[in-house]
């Protein structure tokens, strides 16, 4: 799936704040040695491996292939933990249940960065009360939130992320 652009700026800031330099755009991402996309891929929780491969795909053909095989031999290890853990993500067992697009979009660990959990306000308010339930009551403790009480939800969210 081609991550949106209205999400790719603040996904680009948080990739390049990994690396330790800026990341202007898609393009600039793809054109990273293989070695520093691999690197990017280890340090990224699982949950936010889709969103690496979002920005990769919107960045021009080839980039795969250049994960593949553009690498030296001591890379090699790296990409092929890039690849088992993405293939993993995506061939999960059918009997997981329902898909809770918080989980994917939203790693829990990443909640303490002010200004990524700022950029996926209007993302969450969007998400079905049950899924915010979910996901709050699992990694927060928080909750249960009534029907349409998804600004209740996120200022509850907030607020536990900013007091500790």
């Amino acid at each position: 799936m081609l991550l949106p652009d209205d999400l790719a700026g603040p996904v680009l800031v948080h990739f390049g704040r990994l690396l330790g330099r800026p990341i202007a755009d898609r393009r600039a991402l793809a054109d990273l040695p293989a070695s520093e996309i691999l690197r990017l891929a280890d340090l990224l929780p699982d949950g936010f491996l889709p969103a690496l491969v979002g920005m990769l795909k919107g960045a021009g053909p080839g980039i795969f292939e250049k994960l593949l095989g553009e690498h030296e031999e001591i890379h090699r290890e790296a990409s092929e933990r890039f690849f088992r853990r993405y293939m993993e993500m995506v061939l999960e067992p059918a009997d997981l249940g329902e898909f809770n697009p918080l989980d994917a979009w939203l790693p829990p660990e990443m909640c303490q960065d002010l200004a990524f959990l700022a950029s996926r306000q209007a993302f969450f308010l969007r998400q079905e009360i049950v899924h915010i339930n979910s996901w709050m009551s699992s990694n927060f403790g928080l909750g249960p939130f009534a029907p349409g009480a998804q600004e209740e939800a996120w200022n509850a969210l907030w607020t536990r992320v900013t007091s500790t």
